[in-house]
């Protein structure tokens, strides 16, 4: 189990790795910590789009940075076991991926500031599609001499399928801890509109946004608009399809040959998460896919 869960923060921090020289990062870790402390310190609303990875939040974190009156992060990881766990996957400590160091400050000005409100943003998606779209979205995840699109198609499907079943603990402890533990209330014991596909709760200071990336475009602009207090809805810019990366034929082939085991299926479409916000018509169409 915890294996498991090393490995897939292991996957999770190559978004995140400096790639600069140490001045480069240096330079930008102190402008993301004075932003967290100037959003804390001033009159613009925290919005922590937390979310467990892969799941389409850099298009909603760019969208509401267009914003005034907000400060936007991105993050994974806030709790201190949390940071702690993903920090001990690095091999450098003088160089954290800034997302954990950011981590760690919204940590200290949640505790500072009590009666500060901040709105939190979290994603979900078919986990399976989420995992595929790991592989070919952390190439870190390879040893450095392994090319994803030179290994045997046989391969690449052997890897998509050892994410799946990595991923299925991780999420699950990701919400206890990462969204849960945060918020103080049990979000599972909370009623979900499976049919449109977003949610707004509130705990104390906190308000949370909980949406499904399957229909992010169909409701996501206007649920983020409410969301916000906008009085309009919150455009959202697409990514660029993966066919414009250069990757669609691997990325197609891999998603047509991965068949998974009944019994894997039945593991991960009946799990917490999936129950809670997906519609057995939506489960039924996700299985569809790798059966």
């Amino acid at each position: 189990m915890i294996g498991k869960v090393k490995a897939v923060l292991r996957n999770l921090k190559s978004k995140f790795e400096p790639k600069e020289g140490t001045k480069g990062y240096e330079r930008r870790l102190r402008r993301e910590l004075e932003r967290v402390s100037r959003t804390f310190g001033g009159n613009d609303t925290p919005v922590l789009i937390q979310t467990y990875g892969k799941v389409g939040s850099t298009a909603i974190h760019a969208a509401i940075g267009r914003l005034s009156g907000f400060g936007s992060f991105q993050t994974h990881f806030i709790t201190k076991e949390g940071v702690d766990e993903a920090r001990g996957i690095h091999h450098d400590h003088q160089r954290d991926p800034i997302h954990l160091k950011v981590g760690d400050r919204l940590r200290e000005e949640l505790e500072n500031r009590p009666d500060k409100p901040v709105k939190v943003i979290t994603i979900v998606r078919d986990p399976i599609a989420r995992a595929v779209s790991n592989l070919f979205e952390n190439p870190n995840l390879l040893p450095e001499e392994v090319v994803l699109k030179q290994l045997p198609l046989e391969e690449v499907v052997a890897l998509a399928a050892e994410q799946v079943t990595a991923s299925m603990a991780y999420t699950e402890k990701w919400f206890d801890r990462e969204l849960n533990g945060l918020l103080g209330f049990d979000l599972f014991e909370h009623p979900f509109d499976k049919e449109v596909g977003f949610s707004i709760f509130e705990s104390g200071r906190y308000q949370l946004l909980a949406g499904k990336l399957e229909l992010l475009a169909k409701n996501g602009e206007a649920s983020l608009g409410k969301f916000l207090e906008l009085g309009h809805d919150l455009p959202i810019e697409r990514r660029r399809s993966r066919s414009a990366t250069g990757e669609a034929s691997l990325y197609d082939q891999v998603r047509e040959k991965l068949i998974l085991p009944v019994e894997l299926l039945d593991e991960v479409y009946g799990s917490r998460v999936c129950q809670y916000f997906y519609t057995d018509e939506e489960i039924a169409k996700f299985r569809k896919n790798w059966e």
